[in-house]
């Protein structure tokens, strides 16, 4: 070969080294500028909304569902033309079964949204107004706050209740139960009429008497998660009225409302009582309402895009028609 031959080859050599670097470099500016976490001169692409609903079980998702509309006739929870329960919340959602997990799961997802007990909220989430108004015991008493629900005592009307049981609900029925409300921001019901179902005898609000001593054998308490902060705070008060642990009157496992209805009426020895954060009209039941309750709308505290959500913003939320908070209008 030529010595000017050589030459030629080693710049067309040289030619093709530059040129491959060349590319080299441009791909990798052209990745780094379409990297989301890159140097701040892009934006980090928003994503969905995770949605948290409660199990179907659960008095508080019924609450909600019969509340959130979109307007036109058309709820999260209505009856078909059989009378079968349609239920409209997007399958996409995750579902769960007690008020600690929504609150958990909320506080650690920044693009969640969920639903508890007004009672319920602590710091670790932020409580979304509900068309321009914010839950409160005000807000429940006037009605200005749509989202909420009573919290139900019941029994089985077939059976003679336990001496502790019959003494434990006179003091469910009694104004010591107004402190206990009050600490666990719920609000009592002092109105008999609003005590008792809709038509029904209205139920006073009694003076509870100690007995003597307390009677023996244990309380069944079965029912609604959200009523857990209530039901605890009325034990250990009654509890304290005797000089007895709470722990050793009391059997309790919450599971949802539903359970708590189905498990008072299957009780055949008088100890069971149901615990409902639903209206509930049964004529298997004796029931009465003792407190109302805020259902709150709860996003992850780092979320600065909602403030305040219509109720039909909630429907196309839990329905899926509206996948990013930015959609929101």
């Amino acid at each position: 070969m030529k010595k000017g031959d050589k030459k030629e080859m080693k710049k067309k050599f040289m030619a093709i080294i530059a040129l491959a670097i060349a590319c080299v470099s441009l791909f990798a500016f052209t990745a780094c500028g379409n990297n989301d976490s890159g140097n701040g001169n892009s934006e980090t692409k928003e994503k969905n909304v995770t949605v948290i609903a409660r199990e179907q079980a659960s008095g508080t998702r019924e609450a909600f569902d019969k509340v959130v509309t979109d307007g036109n006739g058309n709820f999260l929870n209505m009856k078909d033309a059989n009378g079968k329960t349609v239920y409209s919340t997007t399958s996409k959602a995750t579902l769960l079964d007690g008020t600690g997990a929504v609150l958990s799961s909320v506080a650690s997802d920044e693009n969640a949204i969920g639903y508890i007990s007004l009672g319920s909220v602590d710091d670790t989430v932020k409580v979304v107004k509900v068309n321009g108004v914010a839950p409160s015991k005000a807000t429940v008493l006037d009605g200005t706050y749509s989202i909420q629900r009573p919290f139900v005592v019941m029994t089985n009307k077939a059976v003679t209740l336990t001496p502790l049981a019959e003494d434990f609900l006179k003091f469910l029925k009694s104004s010591e139960m107004q402190a206990v409300c009050d600490a666990d921001g719920v609000i009592f019901l002092t109105d008999e009429a609003k005590r008792a179902n809709e038509g029904e005898t209205p139920i006073a609000v009694g003076t509870f008497e100690k007995l003597a001593t307390i009677p023996s054998g244990k309380i069944v308490l079965r029912g609604s998660t959200s009523m857990e902060k209530v039901i605890d705070g009325a034990v250990k008060a009654y509890a304290a009225i005797y000089g007895v642990e709470p722990g050793n009157i009391v059997d309790k496992q919450l599971q949802g409302s539903s359970v708590g209805k189905s498990e008072a009426k299957k009780d055949a020895v008088g100890n069971v009582i149901g615990l409902s954060s639903a209206a509930v009209k049964d004529e298997k039941l004796n029931s009465f309402n003792l407190c109302l309750d805020a259902v709150a709308v709860i996003v992850n505290n780092k979320n600065d895009k909602v403030d305040n959500l219509t109720i039909k913003n909630l429907y196309d939320i839990y329905t899926g028609k509206i996948v990013k908070f930015s959609e929101i209008k």
